[in-house]
C-alpha cells in the first residue's frame, strides 16, 4: 500500500499545531514527530530517524533549536537522506529569510534528491504572544538590540496555510517561497500592532496560484 501519512517534524509548535488543525479538517492522515511523540524524534539521535519517518509520504520540517546553529545543515541533509530511504517523496522545510545558516540547510535538502518546498519566513508575530518574548511583553517591557530596523512580521497561521498548500499540491514541488506580512514594522511597532498580533495577512505572491 502506498504511504499516505504526513509527518510534522518538530511537534505542535507555533506552526506545527496550526498545520495539524488544517490537515485534520481535510481528513488527511498525519502525525507529529518530536521527543514526546509515540515514535520519538530527536535531532541529536539520527539513529532513530528512520523509525520515526517510516510509513509516511511527506514531511513538514521545523528544525530546533535554529537553522543558524553550526550542525543544522548536516542534520537537515541527514534527515532528507533518511526520508528518501524510508520512501518519502517530499519535504516542506521551514526556513528563514536572509540567514546564512538557513541557506546552507536549504542546499543540503536540495542535494539529497528528495522533492522539496522551502518556506522562507520572516519573524513570526507569535514571537511576541507565544514565544520567548511573551513574558517580557506581558510585563510591559521588551529589550531587543533592534533599534529602528524594520521587519515584515508574519502570522504563523499564514505559514501554516502555505505549508498545507505545499504538502497537498504537487505544483509547489521544487519551489522556494519568501513569506512575509503585508508591511514592514519596527520591532516596537510589531509588538504594538494589533494586526500583527491577532490578525492574519496575505502571503507573498505565487503560493496559491
Amino acid at each position: 500500500m502506498q504511504n499516505s501519512e504526513i509527518i510534522l517534524v518538530g511537534g505542535a509548535g507555533k506552526t506545527g499545531g496550526r498545520i495539524a488543525e488544517q490537515l485534520a479538517k481535510r481528513d488527511l492522515s498525519f502525525r507529529f514527530a518530536s521527543r514526546s511523540s509515540a515514535r520519538p524524534f530527536d535531532w541529536e539521535k539520527p539513529a532513530d530517524w528512520a523509525a520515526a519517518l517510516a510509513g509516511a509520504r511527506s514531511a513538514y520540517v521545523s528544525f530546533q533549536p535554529d537553522l543558524a546553529v553550526s550542525w543544522a545543515a548536516d542534520a537537515i541533509g541527514g534527515l532528507a537522506r533518511a526520508a528518501v530511504d524510508c520512501g518519502l517523496t517530499h519535504i516542506v522545510l521551514l526556513s528563514g529569510r536572509g540567514e546564512e545558516g538557513a541557506q546552507h540547510a536549504e542546499e543540503a535538502l536540495k542535494a539529497s534528491g528528495i522533492g522539496y518546498t522551502i518556506l522562507r519566513a520572516s519573524w513570526f508575530c507569535q514571537n511576541f504572544s507565544e514565544g520567548a518574548f511573551a513574558e517580557q511583553v506581558a510585563a510591559g517591557e521588551l529589550a531587543l538590540p533592534a533599534g529602528a530596523v524594520k521587519e515584515p512580521f508574519i502570522d504563523a497561521g499564514d505559514i501554516a496555510d502555505a505549508a498545507v498548500a505545499a504538502l497537498t499540491d504537487h505544483r509547489h514541488n521544487g519551489k522556494t517561497y519568501d513569506l512575509t506580512g503585508p508591511r514592514s514594522l519596527t520591532f516596537r511597532g510589531g509588538r504594538r500592532d494589533r494586526r500583527c498580533m491577532w490578525q492574519r495577512h496575505c502571503l507573498s505572491t505565487g503560493l496559491y496560484g
